[in-house]
C-alpha cells in the first residue's frame, strides 16, 4: 500500500466520520422539528456562501486542469471530495451555532 493511498484512506475515514456524525444530528433535528406546529417565522440568511462556492467550483477546474499536465494530481481529487464532504459534515455539527435569526413580523 503506497503512503498516498493510506492517507487519503485515513483523511477519507474521518472525514466520513465527521459527515455520518452531522448528517445523524441534522436528521434527528429535522425529525424532532416535524412534529412541531408552531408557525415558522421568515427567516434571513445573511450567509455569504456564493464566494466559497466560487472558490471550489475554481478549484475544480483547476485540478482537472492540472492533471492534464501532470498525473500526480489525480490524487487532489478525491482530497477535494474529501475536504467538502468533510465541510457539509461540519454545518451539520456547527449550524445550531450560527443560525440565521429570524426576521420579526410586523
Amino acid at each position: 500500500m503506497s503512503g498516498i493511498f493510506a492517507f487519503i484512506l485515513a483523511f477519507g475515514l474521518l472525514g466520513a466520520a465527521i459527515f455520518i456524525s452531522g448528517f445523524v444530528k441534522g436528521v434527528r433535528e429535522a425529525i424532532r422539528q416535524h412534529g412541531d406546529l408552531t408557525p415558522e417565522a421568515d427567516w434571513s440568511d445573511d450567509g455569504r456562501y456564493g464566494s466559497s462556492a466560487f472558490f471550489a467550483v475554481l478549484a475544480s477546474a483547476v485540478v482537472i486542469a492540472l492533471v492534464g499536465f501532470s498525473p500526480v494530481f489525480i490524487y487532489v481529487g478525491p482530497l477535494l471530495a474529501i475536504v467538502t464532504a468533510t465541510g457539509v459534515g461540519l454545518a451539520f455539527l456547527i449550524g445550531d451555532r450560527f443560525a440565521a435569526t429570524a426576521k420579526s413580523r410586523a
